[in-house]
């Protein structure tokens, strides 16, 4: 029922409580996989053997190596506890967090530890196993014991080093130590922790500036366009006038083209009428006179109005010479009535006359 009325009171089943822990839970998901994995630093450390060599390891991501040659004095102190003195468990579980690991262990520590809760103290290791699982290697160890083993190791139980179980084949090839908790493997962690932050900080400036370099030229480029793009906005702005008076002179200049072109088009009556004294015979008259466009509309008498058509069709510049309606003579009439439609040339029989050899 209690756990009912909690969740009836959490808006849309979430719990606020547990986000600190899952970010940290992603966060070591991330740091172990495979891009991150290298970013984590590794740590020396001096530890001294059951049989009172000290050698040193180098310790990443909970696996140990042997390093050949004598401590230097800048390494982390830690003692081997023989593994007679501690009791050995191991756990098939399933992947876990980390804070969701160290809480089962410790409640199987609690629940399998011969000592009392105030003297029992306890480290464990993690290892991949088979179907998915992990391993988890667990030493549980009597507080008084540990602090005498220091104490006769030469160390001081207020400056305690870190505690390290090692496995029975602890050759230096590479071996996971089970780390007791609560000596001083916490300053080897914040030793850790500080080292990758510095790595983490290095990464992400690098990131930013690679992001920098990228950004860079898109960025000038985009910059000196929009700088042409105001330069060109005020030249356009200077010279609108200019522009609107060019646009003005334009049309008026095609207005006049236009009317240039209808004028050439069009027919001047005094080379018009210059040809009609040429051609029109002497027995023959014009009662009438029409021009349209190109074309001329002839309306008269002659004797014969079908030599007169030809006689117009041999003038230069006249095509289409045509008879509009048949010519008629009335009775008694000596002359022969007629409409004729020709067209002239504008070049030669217009206002503007071309010569020979400008038209050819």
């Amino acid at each position: 029922m209690t756990s009912t009325t909690a969740d009836r009171h959490r808006p849309f089943s979430f719990d606020p409580a547990q986000w600190p822990r899952q970010w940290r839970a992603a966060a070591m998901l991330a740091l172990d996989g495979p891009l991150l994995r290298s970013l984590r630093p590794a740590s020396r450390v001096a530890l001294r053997h059951a049989d009172g060599q000290t050698r040193v390891w180098r310790l990443v991501r909970g696996q140990a190596h042997a390093v050949p040659g004598a401590p230097g004095g800048a390494e982390l102190p830690a003692l081997q506890l023989p593994a007679e003195r501690v009791l050995e468990r191991r756990l098939l579980l399933p992947p876990l967090a980390p804070d969701d690991l160290a809480q089962a262990v410790q409640l199987d520590v609690a629940a399998s530890s011969p000592f009392g809760a105030a003297q029992t103290v306890h480290g464990w290791s993690v290892r991949r196993a088979a179907d998915q699982l992990v391993q988890v290697d667990v030493a549980i160890a009597s507080r008084p014991q540990v602090e005498q083993a220091l104490q006769a190791a030469g160390f001081d139980p207020a400056q305690a080093p870190e505690v390290w179980v090692l496995p029975p084949a602890a050759d230096g090839a590479g071996v996971q130590p089970v780390v007791l908790r609560g000596f001083g493997e916490d300053r080897r962690e914040r030793l850790v922790r500080q080292g990758l932050t510095r790595r983490l900080w290095l990464l992400a400036l690098l990131l930013a500036l690679l992001a920098a370099l990228v950004i860079t030229p898109t960025a000038l480029v985009r910059a000196r366009a929009q700088q042409a793009q105001q330069a060109f906005a005020a030249l356009q702005k200077q010279a609108a006038p200019q522009l609107a008076q060019r646009e003005a002179l334009m049309q008026r200049l095609a207005r006049l083209q236009a009317v240039g072109q209808v004028y050439q088009q069009q027919l001047a009556l005094p080379p018009v009428l210059d040809l009609l004294t040429r051609a029109l015979p002497d027995g023959a008259w014009l009662t009438g006179l029409r021009l349209e466009g190109t074309k001329l509309v002839l309306n008269g008498q002659a004797d014969d109005a079908a030599a007169l058509v030809q006689r117009l069709a041999r003038e230069p510049g006249a095509h289409d010479v045509r008879l509009a309606s048949p010519a008629t003579r009335g009775a008694g009439a000596t002359k022969e009535t007629f409409i004729i439609e020709l067209r002239l040339e504008p070049r030669r029989h217009g206002p503007v006359q071309i010569g020979e050899g400008a038209a050819s």
